[in-house]
């Protein structure tokens, strides 16, 4: 029989996922593709999961850039504090006889939780018997706290302000968690305090670029080779407000590149979201619902224990004049329960009939892991196209995007794991008026080629290097060209390079057609990818 998977599946796929990216286990670029033309540019054709296309996807790829650690993220669904609204309770017990104020059957589907507009996220653990929200809540302290409206909130998380540029939009949050579960470290006017190579590399001729990507700012580094290997990493400037951060090298003329990591320090003051995560409790109560008042109990002689596989937990009854229980308080949450009851004893009285339900904490406690409590079961992905590098080509546009993992380097079954990659035979040309974007070109060996990009490789003005974007076959060095658009013939070439990763190899996960997006060296194009699971 089929299996459906149940909600926290979804969410530890999407974490598998998400740490596969984070924590470099497998290499994923992002791809972008094709400069041909749709029927339509105004209306992309519709992508195909079928392998005629995506092999087409893959002849026409221009250029990848590697996703790095800052450019993933967990989402959970945005639901944004507004006064007057009733928000859902946090409830463990939900179901299709039991659901929650807004009609939610099960707990991932219910508005229990809140963003404010200071982009802080809160945990709903009691609503006030579902009456209106309508005083936000602002604080930021590891107790629950009671607002003068009667909901109680426990604080969760802030969103930090890099991860509001890339991943905060209308629909979704980004959750993170402390570096415990996975997370980067969320330490507070973060320094790096060292950066450490990891892998010296091979083939370098000279100090590669150094640069420290982040949530934080200022941070600046070089480094330093001996026998072409990267044998250190000085930090110059330690920046400040770093959470994560992670080392990217360029250049320098490597044969194998080098990498490091960036090392945070270590006197920071903890974050908001590491003291929220370090002292829950788990299995603690921190509400019960009355589920029949009952009849004929005395004020002052009925009074109420709890038990169950936990300990510590305690509260309070109220009695009103009819003998109806209409009030429950608990007073101790306790911890380590994963059952418990209400019992109430008597000395001499009758009352009978008062029934409870009690609402029990997650077993690591509220705020102890935002992705599991938050049923963060989506990946966002965003990375920007700049002209940090010669791979990523201006003066053309392209059409698709797609993601990748574990593409080869050219020619070869190791795996390609530079920050970006080019898809394209470069040539070495003297008579670059020969060639213009997009022209057709074919090779006196017989493969076809299309024009990508024309590249001044000196930065002295002259352009002398066309990058070709295979079609079919092969090129040589010793090969004539003929541009068919210009009908030109006995094109000679000075230099060939070889494309820098096998476009044929590796899974693509994702691919998508879009409007043509003509790059240009001065500009930034921004893609945006959620993958649910």
């Amino acid at each position: 029989m089929a299996i459906l998977l149940r909600d926290q599946a979804r969410v530890q796929q999407a974490r598998s996922f998400y740490r596969d990216i984070y924590n470099d286990n497998d290499r994923y670029f992002l791809a972008a593709s094709r400069t041909q033309t749709w029927t339509d540019d105004t209306a992309p054709d519709t992508s195909n999961d079928n392998r005629v296309d995506m092999s087409q996807f893959r002849r026409d790829i221009l250029f990848v850039k590697k996703v790095q650690t800052a450019d993933v993220a967990l989402l959970a669904r945005r639901i944004d504090w507004v006064s007057g609204t009733v928000y859902d309770k946090y409830d463990d017990a939900l179901s299709s006889t039991n659901t929650s104020n807004s009609g939610a059957s099960k707990l991932s589907a219910a508005n229990f939780y809140v963003l404010t507009d200071g982009f802080n996220v809160y945990k709903c653990i009691d609503n006030n018997d579902n009456g209106q929200s309508t005083v936000k809540p602002t604080s930021t302290g590891t107790e629950i706290f009671e607002t003068s409206d009667s909901y109680k909130w426990k604080f969760m998380f802030q969103i930090g302000a890099a991860d509001r540029t890339k991943f905060l939009s209308t629909s979704y949050i980004p959750v993170r968690v402390s570096s415990g579960a996975g997370d980067p470290a969320f330490d507070v006017n973060g320094e790096i305090d060292s950066a450490t190579v990891s892998s010296g590399g091979a083939g370098y001729t000279s100090a590669p670029a150094v640069q420290i990507l982040g949530d934080g700012t200022g941070a600046t580094a070089t480094a330093s080779i001996d026998s072409g290997a990267v044998s250190a990493i000085t930090i110059t400037n330690a920046g400040s407000g770093y959470s994560f951060a992670d080392v990217r090298l360029t250049g320098g003329g490597f044969t194998t590149a080098a990498t490091a990591d960036a090392v945070l320090g270590s006197t920071e003051t903890a974050s908001l979201q590491t003291s929220v995560e370090s002292t829950a409790v788990g299995g603690a109560i921190d509400n019960i619902i009355i589920t029949a008042v009952g009849n004929n109990y005395t004020s002052g002689d009925a009074t109420v224990s709890i038990t169950g596989d936990g300990s510590g937990a305690a509260a309070s009854i109220v009695v009103n004049s009819n003998g109806n229980i209409t009030g429950i308080s608990v007073t101790t949450p306790g911890s380590g329960y994963t059952k418990a009851e209400v019992v109430i004893s008597q000395t001499t009285g009758v009352g009978s009939g008062a029934t409870f339900r009690v609402i029990i904490a997650p077993n690591s406690g509220h705020g102890a892991n935002a992705h599991q409590e938050l049923f963060a079961n989506r990946v966002g992905v965003t990375l920007s196209f700049d002209n940090d590098s010669r791979d990523l080509i201006t003066g053309n546009d392209y059409r698709q995007v797609g993601l990748m993992k574990n593409i080869t380097q050219y020619n070869s079954s190791d795996l390609f794991n530079e920050a970006t990659g080019s898809g394209s035979f470069v040539v070495g040309t003297s008579s670059p008026a020969s060639y213009a974007v997009d022209d057709s070109i074919t090779a006196s060996s017989g493969g076809t080629f299309r024009v990508a990009q024309k590249r001044d490789s000196n930065s002295d003005g002259t352009i002398d290097q066309v990058y070709l974007q295979l079609i079919d076959g092969d090129i040589l060095s010793t090969d004539t060209l003929t541009n068919n658009t210009q009908d030109l013939t006995g094109l000679t070439i000075n230099t060939l390079g070889n494309p820098e990763f096998d476009a044929h190899s590796g899974v693509l996960l994702y691919y998508d057609n879009r409007k043509p997006i003509t790059r240009d060296s001065d500009q930034v194009e921004t893609v945006k990818m959620i993958f649910t699971f």
